[in-house]
């Protein structure tokens, strides 16, 4: 999700936002926000208060069911998060952002107040993690990016890791090596490095830490040295 624009305006502007604005902000993401979306629906949620663990309005009896959008400040102009209630719990989309809703900070779902479902991570406006969430413990593949190229791939099964790559890359974004750990994070499995050109340097066998064998080697012009 790449995005060049100048932070300092953008941020001047959402300070001031009337509504037509505020809507004017959409076109830094890639789909709508929710607090566009939600924009003509949503409570605000310094409304909602909290009771045995459920959300109400101010001075209801019945847990609240239904969309809000939290802010900064008191104003309502520098909206901070959006999502909905479902009986006074977290269920469906849910979002946080940067910047008075310039950029998101983080995506994810609810299914009666715990996580459930796709989340996203970004830094400064990109994308920076990402994986599924089930009954708010990681599950499956997760994965990791810096400036959009993938450092790491976790796979993780209620929480717990079973394994994971790590990906390096020279300056040019060319590929260098690919490590592969088992769950105590000791490289076990096959790890292949490459030249700067993209030729195949080493393929090797870990186990647990140790390295087993040598599989193939190559020098700079695709030449076998073993």
């Amino acid at each position: 999700m790449k995005r060049y624009y100048s932070l300092t305006l953008i941020i001047l502007t959402a300070t001031v936002f009337n509504a037509p604005v505020k809507s004017q902000l959409s076109q830094f993401f890639e789909e709508k926000p929710l607090f566009e979306k939600y924009a003509d629906s949503a409570i605000n949620e310094a409304t909602l208060v909290e009771r045995q663990g459920l959300k109400y309005q101010i001075n209801t009896s019945k847990p609240f069911s239904g969309k809000f959008m939290g802010f900064d400040d008191e104003y309502g102009f520098c909206v901070n998060k959006a999502g909905s209630y479902k009986n006074g719990l977290l269920h469906g989309q849910y979002e946080e952002y940067e910047a008075c809703g310039v950029f998101y900070s983080y995506k994810t779902k609810y299914k009666n107040g715990s996580e459930n479902g796709r989340y996203e991570g970004y830094e400064e406006g990109f994308l920076s993690v990402e994986g599924n969430v089930v009954n708010d413990k990681l599950d499956g593949e997760w994965i990791s990016y810096e400036y959009g190229l993938i450092t790491y791939k976790e796979y993780f099964k209620k929480d717990v890791l079973l394994s994971l790559e790590e990906f390096s890359y020279y300056d040019s974004g060319q590929l260098e090596f690919l490590k592969t750990y088992n769950s105590d994070q000791l490289q076990h499995g096959i790890t292949v490095t490459y030249h700067p050109n993209g030729q195949l340097e080493t393929k090797a066998k870990y186990e647990n830490g140790n390295l087993i064998e040598i599989i193939e080697q190559y020098d700079f012009n695709g030449n076998p040295l073993n």
